[in-house]
């Protein structure tokens, strides 16, 4: 009885062990011993500019504003004490939105710990596909409902508008009009901060040139895509995409007639501005296929064909499919071809 059991347990381990699982389906070789040892060595620190601001004395701005000198450089500047600066600071703080914000989002991020580990895990994984580059920092901060750049990202900086991820029911966010409908505040929740950070990051690792037509934008859209799965490959394609998973579940079961449509009206290789319009742009659904479709369809098939690349392509460095600009060379390699 025992051996019998012990094969039932065996055959398990092997079948368990055979079977690719969907996080690892479209990912390059990764050792992860080495990924370990770079884990360990692993350290990130979030710093929060809005707690930093918000302990300011109102009495004396000048004087707080030097003290966030050192360590939060980047937003107060060389010459924080200049008038201008200081009036600006004060109106902020004294800003009845800006205070709001801020008292929501210390409930909703009383601190960063769960983020900083969720970082870790991904700057591990940059680290290990791109050893010599050197990690942002981190910075949290009110932006006062900056929609358009949730996420900003420069050369050495990150910059977290924590107001921008409070939840898709916070009051607020139905209070700033049809400039931002419901399938777009529906993804300022804090499960949406680390997609957004590397398809923001994403911008400093792929190569631009001559971006003339619709696989040019739809490879581009898809390279963001490839690299945030890359660096959080245990997130769902939901939040990387920014659709709820019954519209990528749409895209999938008609991937085949999607390429063929975007083939045979002769949209591919199209210069035209609409066109990249209504399959790259943001919008609730894509208007050439109706309203169970998922907005940007056109980008959605840029990440295929760059998860194909990938599968396609195993021993080929990340870089040659990030830097590469000769869109029709990365179709062809990637041998995309959805399946009827």
């Amino acid at each position: 009885m025992r051996k019998f059991l012990y094969a039932i347990v065996l055959l398990m381990a092997v079948l368990f062990c055979a079977c690719p699982s969907k996080e690892t389906k479209h990912q390059p070789k990764v050792y992860q011993q080495e990924v370990r040892h770079i884990a360990k060595k692993m350290e990130v620190k979030i710093k929060r500019y809005d707690q930093a601001l918000a302990a300011i004395s109102k009495d004396s701005i000048a004087e707080g504003l030097l003290g966030l000198q050192t360590e939060y450089r980047f937003f107060v500047g060389d010459n924080p004490t200049t008038k201008e600066s200081v009036t600006q600071i004060s109106s902020y703080l004294k800003d009845p939105v800006i205070k709001q914000l801020y008292k929501q989002s210390q409930k909703v991020f009383p601190d960063c710990s769960s983020l900083e580990k969720d970082f870790v895990d991904a700057f591990t994984l940059l680290k290990y596909h791109y050893p010599q580059v050197a990690l942002p920092q981190i910075y949290t901060a009110i932006t006062g409902l900056y929609y358009e750049m949730p996420i900003m990202c420069y050369d050495s900086v990150v910059v977290i508008a924590l107001d921008m991820y409070l939840g898709s029911n916070y009051k607020l966010y139905k209070q700033l009009g049809p400039n931002v409908p419901q399938y777009v505040y529906r993804r300022f929740s804090k499960e949406y901060i680390l997609p957004d950070c590397f398809k923001e990051l994403a911008f400093q690792y792929i190569e631009y040139k001559n971006i003339t037509s619709v696989l040019d934008e739809m490879l581009i859209e898809g390279k963001r895509m490839m690299f945030a799965e890359i660096m959080l490959p245990n997130t769902p394609d939901s939040l990387i995409f920014g659709f709820p998973q019954e519209k990528i579940q749409w895209a999938e079961t008609n991937e085949a007639k999607i390429w063929a449509y975007i083939l045979e009206n002769n949209l591919l290789y199209s210069k035209d501005k609409l066109a990249m319009v209504k399959l790259i742009n943001d919008a609730p659904f894509t208007s050439y296929f109706g309203r169970l479709s998922p907005g940007k369809i056109g980008a959605w098939i840029g990440w295929q064909i760059c998860r194909w690349w990938i599968s396609n392509n195993p021993d080929e460095p990340l870089e040659h499919l990030f830097k590469e600009t000769d869109s029709q060379k990365l179709l062809t390699q990637s041998k995309y071809k959805p399946k009827k």
